[in-house]
């Protein structure tokens, strides 16, 4: 079986393309050939299967303005797409993208007579409100419901997403398949990890692995550090992954937190997995998640989370395994109690490897996928 992926956003280091991936990997393994279409963003392909087509060169400028990776296809793109389709014949095309309009693999997919198949990443609807206010937020809600009932099966990393565009009105046959979780058996030591970013050995780590962004609610994480830091000298925040780093080193500055902030940046996936093993405590502060796949790795690495509530949060990080925090007042106080009850934490860390384990490995991930597509050739 053939299947044509694509994203605009692949392959930057965000939850999309660590999905396509673990997708691809296993899907390779089972016999299928595949394919992911991108936007250019590079002159050198992210692995075999990667192809890259044109990007816009308005889009490119104007998210150079504004601090933002993001790309979209060039006007050329439609050729080469064509062009890749034809070359390839695939059974299936498989739309890792929505945005509030179409895009030009979106167009030619449409067109075709083959399966298609939507992964609904992010909750779109949210990033509107957020950036256009209520009107922003009933644009994206009726672009899902247009484009996921213009396919023939649409996935979804958890059950309240499916509800969420069942809400919308989606009528056409939707899939729960969670994005599995990587075995990493090298962590870091605490040791390692503080010689890595020099700081004192014997400190308390908290860790943030992601986008760094507005839509990740990175305030809430620096507001946090701003009260630790009156109570505790030894705390560290980390946050690992690319985004508006210089934006917000200029807000920790004025918050007078910056020798307790740590910017780290991009670091490849193998390398950024290894960090959770060195760390005390994973924060994580969105609300816009439809898995939150880091949530589930720091499960992996058996460190506690610390997370606000969510729409997610009942399914991805329940109660029993997580801290949850229902306001971002009471972050602060959630980070400190979780450090200093030693036995909560042991209990707490150890039930939650094995809820990662029994419900997002990566060969469940493959299986329904297989099964997927196998059901709509």
């Amino acid at each position: 079986m053939k299947i044509l992926i694509s994203s605009l956003t692949y392959p930057l280091p965000n939850g999309v393309t660590v999905s396509i991936d673990a997708s691809v990997d296993g899907l390779i393994a089972e016999g299928y050939k595949t394919l992911i279409v991108a936007p250019r963003y590079k002159t050198i392909k992210h692995r075999p299967e990667h192809c890259q087509v044109p990007s816009s060169s308005v889009a490119r400028a104007i998210g150079s303005l504004i601090g933002k990776e993001e790309r979209t296809f060039g006007v050329t793109a439609r050729y080469h797409i064509e062009k890749i389709a034809k070359e390839f014949k695939p059974d299936i095309y498989w739309l890792h993208t929505l945005t509030w309009a179409p895009n030009a693999f979106e167009l030619h997919m449409l067109k075709s007579k083959k399966p298609k198949v939507l992964s609904y990443h992010t909750l779109v609807e949210e990033y509107g409100r957020m950036y256009g206010g209520k009107i922003g937020a009933d644009l994206m809600r009726r672009r899902s419901k247009s484009v996921a009932d213009k396919m023939d099966a649409v996935i979804v990393p958890s059950k309240v997403i499916e509800q969420k565009l069942r809400e919308y009105g989606v009528v056409k046959p939707i899939y729960v398949i969670p994005t599995g979780i990587n075995i990493v058996k090298d962590y870091f030591t605490k040791e390692e990890l503080c010689a890595k970013f020099s700081l004192p050995p014997n400190s308390k780590i908290l860790l943030y692995v992601g986008r760094v962004c507005k839509e990740k609610n990175i305030e809430a994480l620096l507001k946090m550090m701003g009260e630790i830091k009156k109570k505790d000298s030894n705390i560290f925040l980390l946050i690992v992954g690319p985004g508006e780093i210089e934006k917000f080193k200029n807000t920790v500055q004025n918050m007078n937190i910056a020798d307790r902030v740590i910017f780290a940046g991009f670091f490849p996936a193998k390398e950024t997995q290894r960090m959770y093993g060195g760390s005390d405590v994973f924060v994580f502060s969105s609300k816009s998640e439809t898995q939150g796949l880091v949530i589930g790795e720091a499960m992996m690495a058996e460190i506690p989370v610390v997370a606000l509530e969510s729409q997610i949060q009942p399914e991805i990080y329940p109660e029993s395994l997580s801290v949850v925090v229902k306001n971002e007042s009471q972050f602060s106080t959630a980070v400190l109690d979780i450090l200093k009850n030693c036995k909560k934490r042991d209990e707490m860390v150890k039930k939650a490897k094995e809820f990662v384990l029994e419900n997002f490995s990566r060969g469940a991930m493959t299986k329904k996928q297989k099964k997927l597509f196998t059901k709509l050739l």
